[in-house]
C-alpha cells in the first residue's frame, strides 16, 4: 500500500513539473509555444523512457503529447510528438501477454494482462450512450471514435494532386502519422488478445479488443471503410511531393525552390506516405485475422447474437476488385503480405468458377473452402481457360497469375504444401516447383487459346521466372 501511495505522488509530481511547462499553450500570441511544447516532450521523454525503471506518463500528460500532434504546425513538432507516442507505446503497453508462475517449462504458460485504467486515444464507448458528437475534427481535444477514425483515412483517399502550399503538405503528412500511431495503438491490443484467442478460445478478451469494437460500431460505414482502405492502397503519394513535379534546370538547388523547411517536408513525405501503405496494410491483415478468429468462435459456439453479422473482409476486397477491375494491378504490385495476397488471388478466381457457397446459422462467412493454389485448375484445357478470361479478363488473369507467382515466392515450404491439393513425393520436397510448372502451364494455354492475346511485361516476366527456378533445379 505504502509502496502504491509513493508511486501515486511520484507520478502526481511528475504531472505537475511536467505540464508546468505548456503554461504558454493557451497564449496564442507566445513566441516561446514552439520550444514550450519540445520542452514539454523532451521531459516527458526524460522522465518516462529514459530511467530503467520510469513510470509511465499519467492521463494528462499522455491527452498533452497527442493534443501536440494534432494541433503541431511544424515538423519539428509533429515528429518529435509521434515518436514519442510510439516509444511510450512500446515501454508501456495497454495490453500483453505475461510469463506465467511456472519459470522452469521450456514453454512458459502466459497470461493476458490489459491495463484498464490506461489513457486510449480511441472513444469506444457504446452507440446507445455515445452522443451526437465526434471526434472527426483534426484539432478536437477529444479521443477518436470509429466516426472519426474512418474520417482520417477518407482524407488521405482524397488527396489527388500535389499540395499547394507547405501547410497543406504538412497537414497531409501530420495526418499520416496520426493515422500510422492509431494503427499501431490497434495493433498491439489485437495481437495479444488474438495469440491468447487462439491458445485458449477466449473469445469474451478478443470480442473487447478495439478494432473489433470501432468495426461494430454504427457509427462507422464499415464497407466504405474497407473500400477506402483499398483506395489508400492504390495511391501513390510519392508522387504528391512537389519535388516531383518541379521544372527548371537540373542544377537548381532544392533551398532556391523552397525555403528550408518546405524541402524538409518535401523530402520527409514520400517515405512517411510509404510507411501509410503499410500501416493500411497491417490493419487489413488485422481485420481478415479477426473474421478468422471470428469464424473459429462461430464453430465452437462461442458468439452471441450480441455480437452481431460483419461481412467478411475478403468478401469486400474482392467485391471491391471485381467491380474495378483497374484496381487489381496497383492493389497486388503494392500489398506485398504474400499468405494473404496468395488467398486474395485464389478466392477471385474461385469467385468466378466456383458454386455459390452456402452459409450455416451460426457462421456468416462462407463453408466453402476451396484449396488456395486450386484456381490452376481453371487451366486445364481450353474450354475451362476461354470461359475464366471471358469472366475476368485477359489482362487481369495474368496480372492474377503473376502475383499467384510472386506470392508463393515468399512463402516457406510447409504452408505452400497446405495448398496444393494433389501431393507427391516431388512435390512434397519442392512445392514451389509445382506451382511454377502450373504458371508456366496456364500461361501456355492462355496462348493456345487465344493466338492474338498480348502477354503483358508482368506475365513475360513470371514465365521467365518460373522457367528460371525450374532450370536451377536440374
Amino acid at each position: 500500500m505504502d509502496k502504491s501511495r509513493r508511486r501515486a505522488a511520484s507520478n502526481r509530481a511528475m504531472e505537475e513539473n511536467t505540464l508546468a511547462i505548456l503554461d504558454s499553450f493557451c497564449t496564442h500570441n507566445s513566441s516561446h509555444v514552439h520550444d514550450d511544447r519540445l520542452a514539454f516532450l523532451e521531459a516527458v521523454r526524460s522522465a518516462s523512457i529514459v530511467p530503467e525503471n520510469g513510470n509511465p506518463p499519467t492521463e494528462k500528460m499522455m491527452e498533452a503529447v497527442f493534443e501536440i500532434l494534432r494541433e503541431a504546425k511544424s515538423l519539428e513538432l509533429i515528429i518529435a510528438s509521434y515518436k514519442l507516442l510510439t516509444d511510450l507505446e512500446e515501454h508501456f503497453p495497454r495490453v500483453y501477454l505475461s510469463d506465467g508462475d511456472v519459470k522452469s517449462s521450456l514453454e512458459k504458460p502466459t497470461s493476458l494482462v490489459v491495463i484498464e485504467e490506461a489513457w486510449s486515444p480511441f472513444s469506444v464507448v457504446s452507440d446507445v450512450t455515445a452522443n451526437n458528437k465526434h471526434a472527426a475534427n483534426k484539432r478536437s481535444k477529444e479521443p477518436i471514435d470509429s466516426a472519426g477514425f474512418h474520417l482520417l483515412l477518407e482524407g488521405l483517399t482524397e488527396v489527388t494532386s500535389a499540395p499547394e502550399s507547405s501547410e497543406i503538405m504538412l497537414d497531409i503528412l501530420a495526418n499520416m502519422l496520426l493515422f500510422q500511431y492509431l494503427v499501431n495503438v490497434l495493433k498491439g491490443d489485437f495481437l495479444a488478445r488474438n495469440q491468447t484467442f487462439l491458445r485458449s478460445s477466449d473469445w469474451i478478451s478478443l470480442r473487447e479488443c478495439l478494432l473489433n469494437k470501432l468495426l461494430g460500431s454504427r457509427r462507422i460505414n464499415y464497407k466504405g471503410f474497407v473500400k477506402d482502405c483499398l483506395f489508400t492502397m492504390c495511391k501513390r503519394f510519392s508522387s504528391y511531393s512537389p519535388l516531383n513535379h518541379c521544372s527548371g534546370p537540373a542544377e537548381t538547388s532544392l533551398p532556391q525552390l523552397y525555403n528550408d523547411s518546405d524541402a524538409a517536408i518535401a523530402l520527409a513525405l514520400p517515405e512517411i506516405a510509404k510507411s501509410t501503405h503499410e500501416a493500411v496494410q497491417n490493419l487489413l491483415v488485422m481485420m481478415t485475422n479477426l473474421d478468422s478468429s471470428r469464424k473459429k468462435a462461430d464453430i465452437e459456439g462461442l458468439t452471441t447474437r450480441t455480437d452481431g453479422i460483419r461481412t467478411p473482409v475478403m468478401e469486400l476486397i474482392l467485391d471491391t476488385l471485381s467491380y474495378d477491375k483497374d484496381m487489381i494491378s496497383p492493389f497486388l504490385q503494392v500489398f506485398d503480405e504474400p499468405k494473404l495476397k496468395l488467398e486474395i488471388v485464389s478466392q477471385y478466381f474461385h469467385k468466378y468458377t466456383a458454386k455459390p457457397p452456402t452459409r450455416n446459422q451460426r457462421s456468416s462467412v462462407p463453408q466453402d473452402d476451396p484449396t488456395v493454389t486450386g484456381f490452376f485448375k481453371c487451366f486445364l484445357n481450353s474450354a475451362s481457360t476461354k470461359g475464366i478470361v471471358k469472366k475476368i479478363g485477359a489482362k487481369a488473369v495474368q496480372v492474377l497469375l503473376a502475383h499467384a507467382l510472386q506470392a508463393c515466392m515468399l512463402l516457406p515450404p510447409e504452408q505452400l504444401v497446405e495448398g496444393i491439393s494433389e501431393l507427391n513425393a516431388a512435390t512434397k520436397s519442392n512445392p514451389l516447383d509445382t506451382i511454377c510448372k502450373n504458371v508456366i502451364s496456364a500461361f501456355t494455354r492462355l496462348k493456345e487459346t487465344d493466338k492474338n492475346m498480348e502477354i503483358l511485361p508482368i506475365g513475360k516476366e513470371a514465365v521467365f521466372t518460373a522457367a528460371t527456378i525450374l532450370s536451377a533445379r536440374k
